[in-house]
């Protein structure tokens, strides 16, 4: 049957703006996401963004990990009282510029093996009261978050932060051979703000070393325990120890060895 003008028309213009949503989706594909940034991070750069509305999610199992750290924060949202919000997956941190804080929770889905497990929780606020400290539970281990209680910054600490006696620095030493965070970080803190003034991380191709912190011998020195992986031969359960000091001159941290090596028992 021939088809008259009036159809012909319409069917052009159907064609037409199928064409031109297809063309609209490929410009709006969002660009590949980046891996995860070391130092001082920008709002939602570290792990999956917010979505609108807070997911729905089941009670923890009783008994579990994840129950545990849902009982301890909200233990520790009470004894606080701060305007903090737990709603499902969701933790709201209120900051006092901008929006606040959306940090959301995933569950593993099993129709989509790409969906990790994240797990955010309060863990308390800075010495100084001026961040929020966030463990954020992985599926290969975990990281500690301070947040900016004013414009809601986010610095990636590795580990458990000591202040110095001063508090203008920060100390965080965590020890992973593994695939997380291995070394040692100076943090300043002014204003409000960190900045990362020193990092050692043993590259692959040195020998494993970690350090774990014990003082601050003053405000610009830090007392820590070093290890070393060696072979059996040298120390039956194959490790070193030693002490090291981490001095500030100036602007620079000066990290080195304080004692002679043993053999750790």
């Amino acid at each position: 049957m021939p088809v008259s003008v009036p159809a012909r028309a319409a069917l052009s213009a159907c064609c037409a703006l199928t064409l031109l949503a297809a063309s609209l989706a490929v410009q709006a594909a969002p660009p590949p996401k980046t891996g995860p940034s070391i130092g001082i991070a920008p709002r939602g750069a570290l792990f999956p963004d917010s979505s609108a509305s807070a997911p729905a999610t089941a009670a923890p199992e009783e008994g579990s990990d994840e129950a545990f750290r849902a009982d301890a924060e909200a233990r520790l949202l009470r004894r606080l009282g701060l305007p903090v919000h737990r709603t499902g997956l969701r933790l709201m941190l209120p900051v006092a510029k901008g929006r606040p804080v959306m940090l959301d929770s995933q569950r593993p889905d099993p129709a989509d093996p790409t969906v990790p497990y994240v797990d955010y929780r309060l863990d308390g606020l800075s010495p100084d009261r001026e961040f929020y400290v966030v463990r954020v539970t992985l599926a290969f281990g975990d990281e500690l978050l301070w947040i900016s209680r004013t414009d809601g910054t986010r610095y990636e600490m590795h580990g458990n932060v000591h202040p110095s006696p001063d508090g203008r620095h920060l100390v965080v030493t965590h020890a992973s051979p593994g695939v997380e965070f291995n070394g040692v970080v100076i943090w300043s803190l002014t204003d409000g703000k960190l900045v990362e003034r020193y990092k050692f991380q043993p590259s692959p191709d040195q020998p494993p070393i970690s350090f774990r912190f014990m003082r601050w011998r003053n405000a610009d020195t830090v007392e820590l325990e070093q290890f070393a992986e060696v072979d059996p031969s040298t120390c039956a359960i194959g490790t070193l120890a030693s002490l090291a000091q981490l001095t500030r001159q100036g602007e620079r941290w000066i990290l080195r060895s304080a004692s002679g090596q043993r053999c750790e028992r």
